[in-house]
C-alpha cells in the first residue's frame, strides 16, 4: 500500500486568511496527508532575530487556544486531556489535547512544510520540525512587505538570502508577484491561491435599486488598501455629481454571510496598491458582480478591460471617471457584468485552484 506524503501547512492565526487557504487545500487536494499548525500556537517570545525583523506575534500569545472544561478541577482534568487527544487523533476534534487547532505527526516529521508566508519561521518557533523540503509563501506585491519588515532600504537581493534561502520553491499569491522575485529568487515560483465555494458565491437576480450600490469588504484599517483616502472620497464626488449612488460595507463577517452581501451590489470598487488578491474581488467576481480596480494581484490577471471589468490609476479622478462611464453606459455594464464570473471561473475558479496546488506538491515531491 502506498503511504501518502505527509505535508504541513502553517498559518499565522485560525480564522484568518491563511487559514482559509489551508482549508481550501485539505477539502480539494487529494492523495496527501496533510497537518496544519499556527505561529500563534508557537510564540517567539524574547528572541532575537539576524534583522531587524519585528512582528507582533511574537509578544502577543495565541487567542487559538480553548479552554476545556473542567479543565481546573484536578479529578477530571486527565480524563478531559486523554478524552480529547483520542478525540482529535480519530478526527472528531479539531482542537487537541492542549486547547490548540491544529494537527501535527508525533515526531514532528514531514516530507513537506509550506509556510503560508516568508517570514513564518522567524514569527513562531518551528525549531522542532524536521522536513524534506520546504516552501514559503509571498502573499504581497509590495516590496519589502510592509508590517513585518522594518528595514525599507533591504534590497531583494538581501531580502531572498535572508529569508527564502531554505526554501526550495516560493509560493506567490499573485503572478504579478512572481516578476517581483524571478530574477533574483533561482528555484521554481508557484502560484497558487484559493477560491470560494462557488455552489455557495453565485449570482441571483437582484430586484433593481433605485440607487447604484458599490461594495467594498475587508479590513478598512490597511492602509494599502485605500478605503479611506481613496474609496469613500469617490463615492462623495459621485455623489456630488448628482449619481444617485451608495457604498455597501462588511469590514467583517462570515464566509456565508460575504456570499450574501454581495447579492445586493452592483460595482466593486478595489483601489488597493498592492495586494494579491484582494478576497472582495473573489467574492465579487463568483457573484457577477464586477470591478473597477487598480492594476494589482487577481484583478490584473482576470480582468480584460472593458469585457468583464474596467482597470484605474489609483487616484479619485480616474475611479471616478471609471465609475461615470459605467453609470453612463448600460450596455458596457451589461457586458462586464455579464462576463465576470465565467472569466474568473475560468483562470481561477475551484478546479483551476486546485490543479496549481496539485503541481506544486507533485513537482515537490515526486520530481
Amino acid at each position: 500500500m502506498r503511504i501518502k506524503k505527509r505535508i504541513l501547512l502553517i498559518g499565522d492565526t485560525p480564522g484568518w486568511a491563511f487559514h482559509r487557504i489551508i482549508e481550501f487545500i485539505i477539502q480539494r487536494v487529494k492523495g496527501f496527508d496533510f497537518y496544519v499548525d499556527f505561529t500563534v500556537n508557537h510564540p517567539r517570545v524574547h528572541t532575537k532575530t539576524t534583522s531587524d525583523f519585528v512582528s507582533k506575534g511574537t509578544v502577543i500569545l495565541s487567542n487559538a487556544r480553548r479552554k476545556w472544561p473542567f479543565q481546573n478541577i484536578i479529578v477530571l482534568r486527565a480524563l478531559v486531556f486523554h478524552s480529547i487527544k483520542v478525540l482529535h487523533r480519530i478526527g472528531l476534534s479539531k482542537f487537541d489535547e492542549h486547547g490548540f487547532l491544529r494537527r501535527v505527526t508525533p515526531d514532528n516529521s514531514y516530507d513537506l512544510v509550506v509556510y503560508l508566508d516568508y517570514y513564518m519561521d522567524k514569527d513562531g518557533d518551528f525549531s522542532h520540525i524536521r522536513a524534506d523540503k520546504t516552501i514559503k509563501g509571498i502573499f504581497t506585491e509590495q516590496f519589502p512587505p510592509k508590517g513585518v519588515i522594518h528595514h525599507a532600504d533591504i534590497t531583494i537581493e538581501a531580502f531572498c538570502q535572508e529569508y527564502l534561502s531554505d526554501s526550495q520553491a516560493l509560493l506567490v499569491g499573485a503572478p504579478s508577484i512572481e516578476e517581483v522575485y524571478s530574477q533574483h529568487f533561482k528555484s521554481p515560483i508557484f502560484f497558487a491561491s484559493l477560491c470560494y465555494d462557488e455552489t455557495l458565491f453565485i449570482p441571483k437576480k437582484r430586484m433593481k435599486n433605485k440607487e447604484f450600490i458599490i461594495g467594498w469588504t475587508g479590513n478598512p484599517d490597511r492602509d494599502f488598501k485605500g478605503f479611506y483616502t481613496h474609496v469613500i472620497p469617490s463615492i462623495e464626488a459621485l455623489q456630488a455629481m448628482g449619481y444617485p449612488i451608495a457604498l455597501r460595507t462588511q469590514f467583517q463577517g462570515s464566509i456565508r454571510s460575504l456570499a450574501a452581501f454581495w447579492q445586493g451590489v452592483d460595482l466593486a470598487l478595489i483601489a488597493s496598491e498592492a495586494d494579491a488578491g484582494p478576497s472582495m474581488f473573489i467574492e465579487a467576481s463568483l457573484c457577477g458582480v464586477p470591478s473597477v480596480s487598480t492594476k494589482i494581484g487577481l484583478p490584473q490577471f482576470v480582468i480584460n478591460h472593458g469585457e468583464n471589468g474596467l482597470f484605474c490609476e489609483r487616484n479619485v479622478e480616474d475611479m471616478v471617471l471609471a465609475i461615470q462611464q459605467i453609470l453612463d453606459d448600460s450596455r458596457l455594464y451589461h457586458r462586464i457584468q455579464s462576463n465576470i464570473r465565467a472569466s474568473y471561473v475560468e483562470k481561477l475558479g475551484v478546479e483551476a485552484q486546485k490543479q496549481r496546488w496539485e503541481k506544486i506538491f507533485n513537482a515537490m515531491l515526486h520530481e
